[in-house]
């Protein structure tokens, strides 16, 4: 029966339902599984659920309750969906969802090796990446050699500790993020006096557009650069714009950003991931889409150049 008024005991009762139960429970053909603990939604694929949280990428909102997803994602006025939720709680008492709580456990880097030849050599004579930015990079920690497979290690950082790592195989065609990892800190590079931001699919093209940079006499180190390390074909099979992980949090921890260039390949994986991700990011940052052009990426435009 609809009421005037919430009473307070019925609010207190509704909040109590988590988005995610709220969906199990009562429209389970909306949740669509992601992963060991996360799922989506069947009619907003950019809608994901994850320990009891929900957030609509595509639209920037997110929250816990049942209360907040059926007035946000689902349009109904506050008092209607305070009294639709009491009702089903009362007809269907809802089966809750309890979270155990994860064991904390810090990241660990693989093993390094006891030098960085293989990895230097790959990435200036194959990849043909400025020896001096190769350098600079595993000075600060952030590129290296591992010592089982010579994988080359790229590395991104919470302010001074390790957090993410994306092993690239020097020798065949092996790329993974290393177990652990957050992508929120994926490989970048952090200038916090400029506006810009250069955004890539991978670690090596990153550091083969610094290369052109230095090649053309600019000065490569006035910009912001951030990997995606590999979030683009997720994003292009989605039917809604999409805000990869490595990305919102960059911005988050770097308000002084106002201009997003991407360099996503040039391909309709690059190029799909690059529009959707516009489709969000153009609301509050300047958006330019700077694929290569007669190149399938930008290491091979780096490459062809050096040849």
């Amino acid at each position: 029966m609809s009421q005037r008024f919430i009473r307070k005991d019925v609010l207190e009762k509704v909040r109590t339902l988590s988005a995610f139960d709220y969906l199990r429970n009562y429209a389970p053909d909306l949740l669509v599984k992601n992963g060991r603990t996360d799922y989506y939604h069947r009619d907003h694929d950019s809608l994901h659920f994850s320990n009891g949280k929900w957030y609509w990428w595509s639209q920037g909102k997110g929250g816990t309750s049942a209360l907040d997803y059926l007035i946000i994602v689902e349009g109904y006025e506050f008092k209607d969906a305070c009294n639709y939720l009491s009702e089903l709680m009362n007809v269907s008492a809802p089966v809750t969802t309890y979270y155990h709580p994860k064991p904390i456990k810090s990241f660990e880097l693989p093993i390094k090796d006891k030098n960085n030849d293989l990895v230097i050599s790959y990435l200036c004579e194959v990849r043909k990446i400025d020896k001096g930015i190769v350098d600079d990079f595993i000075s600060k920690g952030m590129i290296y050699q591992s010592a089982n497979f010579k994988n080359a290690v790229f590395v991104g950082y919470d302010k001074d500790k390790p957090a993410y790592a994306f092993k690239r195989s020097i020798f065949k065609n092996f790329k993974l993020d290393h177990a652990g990892s957050n992508k929120a800190f994926s490989f970048n590079y952090t200038n916090t006096n400029s506006n810009e931001l250069h955004v890539f699919e991978a670690a090596i093209d990153l550091l083969s557009y610094m290369t052109l940079l230095k090649m053309d006499e600019i000065d490569y180190t006035e910009f912001n650069y951030l990997s995606l390390a590999g979030a683009s074909d997720k994003i292009a099979a989605k039917n809604e714009a999409d805000m990869p992980i490595a990305l919102n949090a960059f911005l988050e921890r770097n308000p002084n950003i106002q201009i997003i260039v991407f360099h996503l390949d040039n391909d309709e994986v690059g190029r799909g991931a690059t529009q959707k991700i516009m489709m969000i990011a153009r609301c509050n940052y300047q958006c330019f889409d700077n694929h290569p052009v007669n190149f399938k990426d930008v290491n091979e435009e780096l490459v062809s150049i050096k040849i």
